[in-house]
């Protein structure tokens, strides 16, 4: 069927010697094992052919030997709804069903249903498809939509498996006038001194000269739609004259718009310093790559180079996203599908330039860094893939659990934490995984670990041990300590390899168990530290209080009166207080809650009592501090600050007995300097 797509179920008959009921069979159980693993059904016309969908021909990655000629190509109906989305573009006027069933060969009842399926492929588009008597079938929407439809179409229908003929042909294209564009592009390619991919040498033409046939008609872009000072001090707009040089009148809005689309076309090699102009986008690739190594724990041989690569990509990738025109639809599902690991992990990491995009990336863009980033990583054989993946699951608030997820991540530095993850969450989670840590017990298939949201230095050593104990992991002690005692034995005379072996033993596990515990504070990408959350203007004492509300209330004062919360606030983190891990250490209690609406600035407050408060877990607490958070990150180095700070009796004693916020602030200090 895929080889030869004119032949027809008598022609299987005859050629397997089987009936039609036989046939009939055997290709409903193919389509039962298509439907279960998510694969488009072999459709059968009223003609007696066969259509298999393009995911199968890649699927089974048959090599396709034709035995027919081009125009006798059978078409899906996905496949025949963009052809009559490029006939639309034709510039044919009147274009009715019958135009379409005649060029298509199909009836005007199939007709109608492709259209079903064109009106589909509007959607993402403010275009829309409508029909008139005197017009025909046309399609209605500002020029600059119609135009982000078309660059577009043309990108896809080269990937679709429709004969390059019938794109012609639809499009009502001249094969000369191509030629032409052709040398013209090979000329832009040396002004601009790059070189463009193969696929935007196979698309550009068509693009470039549907451009000009619309100009030609009249049909102009707004000249509101493109701010003329980022595009016409580039290159390329110079480079716009080349193409233009023949074609008189062009309006500058016109010009403009071809410049955005040699700007957004992909290149396989530039002048790296001719890409800088673009401010802070650099910078921002920068945090990117410094925000991976963070949350991964793998640092890049060679980050320059990457960083060029990543820039060569993210010139034009500026205007593709700007503009609304990113391109290659369906890359970010199949790499999602095979590297989905690192495509979250590089996403989680691109927080920088949705920062200098103002903007979330579109998920093809991740692609393609995805792809770059793992270039990278195989070449300084670092696979993402092979390393011990795990996540946090905490039914104990966004602070809590981003408090477990740093704190975990210092203690393991060789896995990769993917998230930390509420219980409804957790449930949904797609991603691959191989271990779990949590304060409760989860029903979970992989290995569960139960831990404390906040571990003393000793518990994290215990956790480690007991970890690697049951995970037969490279980075295992006894593994390490034979490596290290082959090094010794072959420059050194041994005399009691097994007292040699407890002392090297004794020593990795210290090294293992202590060398990341501040490692925490340093992986969080904030600035901000705990002094500058807790101004003396935030911190105040009280002889005593009634009961919890009060308390509450008491601490955020600060916070309600300078406006960086509502009052609602207030009320929110009374309703979410749980004294059973709502205080560290059993020395600070901190109330928090959710804060969407009604926080409007990171920041806390403290409050001192004379007289503790006694819990109704029985613990009595003399200090209580507040956080607003407006994200789920900023707070985070001032919180694990505060938890260094929560361990320190002596700082905590001092706080109590003390009746000067100068005091207090000075302590607040000395815990917000990093190590």
């Amino acid at each position: 069927m895929i080889k030869n797509p004119k032949v027809k179920g008598k022609d299987l008959e005859s050629m397997f010697n089987i009936s039609r009921r036989q046939l009939g069979y055997r290709i409903q159980k193919l389509n039962d094992w298509f439907k279960e693993h998510d694969y488009p059904e072999i459709e059968r016309t009223s003609q007696g052919y066969f259509i298999v969908d393009d995911t199968i021909k890649d699927f089974l990655n048959v090599p396709i030997e034709s035995t027919y000629q081009e125009n006798e190509q059978v078409y899906t109906a996905y496949q025949r709804a963009h052809l009559i989305l490029l006939m639309l573009f034709s510039e044919e006027e009147g274009l009715s069903l019958n135009h379409f069933s005649i060029d298509l060969e199909v009836s005007k009842n199939t007709i109608l249903n492709d259209i079903k399926k064109l009106k589909e492929l509007l959607q993402p588009y403010e275009v829309n498809l409508k029909y008139s008597r005197t017009n025909g079938y046309y399609l209605a929407g500002s020029e600059f939509e119609i135009r982000r439809l078309l660059m577009r179409l043309i990108d896809k229908v080269f990937t679709m498996h429709i004969a390059q003929s019938d794109i012609i042909k639809s499009l009502s294209i001249i094969d000369e006038k191509i030629e032409l564009i052709n040398k013209q592009i090979t000329k832009i390619e040396q002004y601009l001194d790059r070189k463009f991919i193969d696929q935007s040498t196979q698309t550009l033409p068509y693009k470039l000269y549907l451009i000009l046939r619309r100009i030609k008609h009249d049909k102009i872009v707004s000249s509101f739609s493109i701010g003329y000072d980022d595009l016409s001090d580039t290159k390329e707009y110079q480079a716009t004259e080349i193409l233009t040089s023949n074609y008189p009148n062009i309006p500058r809005q016109e010009k403009l718009f071809i410049t955005l689309q040699l700007l957004s076309t992909s290149v396989q090699w530039s002048d790296v310093s001719d890409v800088q102009h673009i401010p802070e986008l650099k910078k921002a690739l920068i945090d990117m790559i410094v925000q991976f190594e963070k949350i991964t724990f793998i640092k890049f041989n060679d980050r320059d180079s990457l960083i060029n690569q990543l820039m060569l990509h993210m010139e034009p990738a500026f205007y593709r996203i700007r503009y609304q025109l990113s391109d290659v639809e369906g890359l970010e599902n199949s790499l999602k599908e095979d590297y989905k690991e690192l495509f979250h992990l590089v996403k989680l990491s691109s927080k920088p330039l949705e920062k200098f995009f103002g903007q979330s990336l579109p998920e093809n863009e991740i692609a393609y860094l995805t792809i770059l980033i793992g270039g990278s990583l195989r070449r300084q054989d670092e696979e993402i893939e092979q390393k011990v993946k795990a996540v946090v699951v905490c039914t104990q608030g966004t602070s809590i659990s981003q408090l477990m997820l740093q704190e975990l991540r210092s203690v393991f530095p060789e896995f990769i934490f993917l998230d930390a993850l509420s219980l409804r969450d957790f449930n949904q989670y797609e991603l691959d995984f191989d271990i779990v840590f949590s304060p409760m017990h989860i029903m979970t298939p992989k290995k569960l670990y139960i831990t404390k949201t906040i571990l003393t230095a000793q518990e994290k050593h215990e956790l480690r041990q007991h970890v690697f104990g049951q995970l037969n992991n490279t980075m295992e002690t006894e593994i390490q300590v034979e490596k290290m005692i082959s090094a010794i034995r072959e420059h050194a005379t041994i005399h009691n390899e097994s007292e040699l072996f407890k002392i090297v033993k004794a020593q990795f596990e210290d090294t293992y168990a202590y060398s990341s515990v501040k490692a925490s504070t340093l992986s969080i990408n904030s600035t901000l530290n705990l002094q500058d959350l807790l101004p003396t203007n935030h911190i105040n004492f009280v002889e005593r209080v009634a009961d919890i509300g009060e308390a509450i209330q008491l601490t955020a004062n600060p916070l309600v009166r300078m406006k960086y919360v509502d009052p609602l606030y207030v009320d929110k983190m009374h309703a979410a207080f749980d004294d059973t891990y709502m205080v560290i250490n059993q020395n600070i209690a901190i109330p928090h809650a959710e804060g969407d609406q009604v926080v409007h600035r990171t920041a806390m407050s403290m409050l001192i009592l004379k007289e503790p408060l006694e819990l109704s877990t029985g613990l009595k607490v003399h200090i209580f501090v507040a956080i607003a958070a407006t994200d789920k990150f900023k707070h985070l180095r001032p919180l694990l600050q505060l938890r260094d700070m929560s361990q320190d009796d002596k700082a905590i004693k001092q706080i109590v007995q003390t009746d000067s916020k100068i005091d207090v602030y000075k302590i607040i200090q000395h815990f917000s300097k990093i190590d």
